[in-house]
């Protein structure tokens, strides 16, 4: 990286901690404001001058109100959580006057890794990020770029990092418990292609519960697709018609695609076998029978990290809570054998 290409990165964070002076102070600064004393105004000038400090959106919008920039980067896959999650970010930035920078990563680490340096140096004030292919090691990297982030999905706290973290084990294993009491041994976990940490997280700690329990824990490796996992499991239910056992499927689409294929094949849920979506959102109850599932308001997730993120961004010290737990709730609806919930 050139000598250049460093100096462009450096950002009012930096020179508010350099110069021992608060953003606000920073600001008033680049901004000729006459309320600062003139020894402090020079200390923030020669700070500028030896960093090599370039003013930023969010420099001119602290004192003059203009607009703020925030990067947002998703996964590229339409699902409809992340829509949900999508729009929380995008709603709260538009409550602040703040324009959002959309960054979409496919399900590559490589493209993933490729447009956080993207985001990054598109000189965003700001951002928040979800996307699991990448590790915790590899998100820490960000906080040599010193510009606030937000991590959804991992707990990470540093200087320029703050975290929400989401819990889907706590409910997956409630779920897999409550199987377990009814007599139930037999687990199944359906891994889709290049799913992601959560994913791959839960599998394994499934697997390592599955073991304690003297439980049989079993993977069907199928494609991200509705009517292509259907008709395999309607291949699979034909082939073995007293299958029996619980399905845990990532979301609640390809739930559907599990429960439909057996009762097309004559089988019953939750009687024959019992289905559960990690993720589920709106097709979780439009569904018949409806799907249990792991649920966890994601438009508040995304207006959460976003409401963070605005706080990092101007008056980091109203930010007393770096990292920000989210537990997604096991909802007991009609593709299992748990009691019913009454108030659902």
């Amino acid at each position: 990286m050139s000598d250049n290409q460093t100096k462009n990165r450096v950002t009012i964070y930096q020179v508010a901690h350099q110069a021992n002076v608060s953003l606000a102070t920073v600001s008033r600064v680049i901004n000729n404001h006459p309320n600062v004393t003139e020894k402090t105004r020079q200390r923030v000038l020669d700070t500028i001058k030896v960093l090599g400090y370039k003013p930023s959106a969010l420099a001119q919008s602290l004192a003059k109100a203009k607009t703020t920039n925030v990067g947002i980067m998703l996964p590229e896959n339409s699902y409809v959580y992340t829509s949900n999650m999508l729009s929380g970010m995008v709603t709260v930035a538009k409550s602040y006057g703040f324009r959002s920078s959309l960054f979409v990563t496919k399900r590559i680490k490589a493209d993933a890794q490729s447009q956080v340096e993207k985001l990054i140096t598109s000189h965003v004030d700001g951002a928040v990020i979800y996307d699991d292919e990448l590790s915790i090691e590899e998100l820490s990297i960000l906080k040599k770029y010193e510009v606030p982030v937000v991590i959804i999905g991992h707990e990470i706290e540093d200087q320029f990092t703050a975290s929400v973290p989401l819990d889907f084990k706590s409910g997956i294993l409630q779920a897999v418990d409550a199987y377990y009491e009814r007599g139930g041994r037999e687990i199944t976990f359906l891994q889709v292609d290049s799913e992601g940490f959560l994913m791959d997280e839960l599998r394994d700690e499934l697997n390592r519960h599955c073991r304690e329990k003297s439980m049989t824990f079993s993977i069907i490796d199928c494609d991200d697709s509705y009517q292509r996992l259907y008709m395999d499991m309607c291949t699979r239910f034909r082939n073995n018609p007293n299958t029996h056992g619980y399905f845990i499927a990532p979301r609640d689409s390809l739930a559907c695609a599990v429960t439909n294929a057996a009762t097309d094949l004559g089988l019953k849920v939750p009687q024959d076998i019992e289905v559960l979506s990690v993720i589920g959102t709106k097709y979780s109850y439009i569904a018949r029978p409806q799907i249990s599932s792991l649920s966890l308001d994601m438009f508040m997730v995304g207006s959460i990290a976003m409401r963070m993120l605005t706080k990092f961004m101007t008056n980091p010290e109203k930010l007393k809570k770096k990292v920000y737990p989210l537990k997604a709730n096991y909802v007991v609806r009609g593709s299992t054998n748990d009691p019913a919930d009454p108030t659902l």
